[in-house]
């Protein structure tokens, strides 16, 4: 038993001494590698126009957009208007059958008249009245009528003079309901309160209108858009919305004129997300609404187009510009460079792995000076379709090791390389 333990351990120091060993092989082929020269693509550090883009979709609308109701229950008995009609401010629309309005306001009419009647038979009663009070009071001064009649002509005309009082305000609040009936009867004829054009029509001539509640859509009777200045809604993702900005130019893109681009400026921000129809946040991507507003016209436009915006949050006309592709992320140990004594000494120490798993990644570039890579930290600006801005770390001219991946992921400082660059467009 003894022996084959034994055994079993001379077997694990053979295959372990095996595993070091092609270890030793594998890291002696990349000293090797490394000493001729690693083949890489480079690209000079130059200063270029960058823009920064932000993309969204969304839809064309106007800027003023205005949904009329009913304001009073009826049949529709006159239709002025169709869809695409152009319209001014204060044009009629339509008119909502009148009758039971009209009949309001005749009868208030004929009670107000019949009460401007009684109070004449009041007034008249009271100058009676008042005649016979100051009759009386006189014959009272001479002794020739009794206390008790005096009193009762005293009573009759106080009488009289609050029935005179009480007629009028009766005139008053009759007057007051008459207002409210004749504003019951001006609803019957609906205006138009902005110009613009027809976009939308629900109703027909001969149906009957209700009076909305909590901006209902089925009882928008028209839609009135005036077009003279439109907006692009566009929703915008929530990784790109802090770099969005009121006043940042705008390149709107209607799928409807495909070849055109039509400027614009952005006028809102939203800061808050967009919510469903059931007023609960998307849960799959938040997005913010934003609002440009066109410069440009857009020929025989119609609100709900569908259009994409390329926003500038970002514009450098002459900016010190690394290719995308050479930025790469590495850890100070990982840029040390490899030698033959301290490349095994690497793959066994696991002590120092675990200290490199807590090292800080830095951001950069390896530049290639006479023949040789160095790493450079950079600290970058906007970022552009294919290239960064340099805040520092990189000059002008620098020749930064831009691929391939296979190739930079590997590099470290004092590496040889051997530059093979392909002809390529750089515009």
């Amino acid at each position: 038993m003894e022996d084959g333990k034994a055994m079993n351990r001379k077997k694990l120091f053979m295959i372990g001494g095996l595993v070091v060993l092609l270890g030793g092989i594998v890291v002696a082929n990349l000293a090797v590698n490394r000493k001729k020269g690693i083949k890489v693509e480079t690209q000079k550090v130059v200063e270029r126009e960058l823009r920064a883009i932000v993309s969204a979709s969304g839809k064309i609308r106007a800027k003023t957009s205005v949904d009329i109701s009913a304001s009073t229950t009826g049949k529709v008995v006159k239709l002025a208007v169709d869809e695409g009609d152009t319209v001014r401010k204060g044009q009629f629309l339509l008119q909502i059958d009148p009758t039971p309005a009209q009949a309001a306001v005749q009868q208030l009419k004929a009670s107000i008249a019949a009460a401007r009647a009684n109070l004449k038979l009041a007034e008249a009663n009271l100058e009676q009245a008042k005649i016979e009070y100051e009759r009386q009071k006189a014959l009272f001064e001479k002794n020739l009528t009794s206390q008790d009649l005096l009193q009762k002509a005293r009573t009759q005309y106080n009488v009289q003079r609050l029935q005179v009082e009480a007629t009028r305000q009766e005139i008053e609040r009759l007057r007051a309901m008459l207002n409210n009936a004749e504003h019951e009867l001006a609803k019957v004829n609906v205006h138009a309160d902005v110009g613009g054009i027809v976009i939308k029509r629900n109703i027909e001539e001969g149906e009957n209108v209700f009076v909305g509640a909590f901006n209902n859509p089925a009882t928008v009777l028209l839609t009135i858009a005036d077009l003279s200045v439109i907006e692009a809604e566009v929703e915008v993702d929530e990784t790109d919305i802090v770099d969005v900005r009121v006043g940042q130019k705008a390149e709107i893109k209607v799928d409807a004129y495909p070849d055109t681009s039509f400027q614009g400026v952005v006028t809102k921000v939203g800061h808050s997300p967009i919510v469903s129809a059931a007023g609960i946040a998307q849960q799959q991507a938040t997005s913010f609404q934003v609002i440009i507003q066109l410069t440009d016209q857009i020929p025989n436009v119609r609100p709900g187009l569908s259009c994409k915006a390329e926003i500038t949050t970002g514009y450098r006309e002459k900016a010190v510009a690394v290719p995308i592709q050479a930025l790469t992320v590495r850890r100070p140990s990982d840029l040390q460079p490899l030698t033959d004594s301290n490349a095994q000494k690497a793959a066994n120490d696991t002590v120092k792995t675990r200290a490199r798993s807590r090292e800080r990644e830095i951001q950069g570039a390896f530049v290639v000076t006479d023949g040789k890579v160095k790493f450079h930290e950079v600290k970058t600006g906007i970022a552009g379709e294919r290239y960064f801005e340099v805040l520092s770390g990189l000059q002008p001219g620098d020749e930064v090791v831009t691929g391939p991946f296979s190739a930079l992921r590997r590099l470290r400082n004092g590496d040889a390389v051997v530059v093979e660059n392909r002809k390529k467009n750089d515009k």
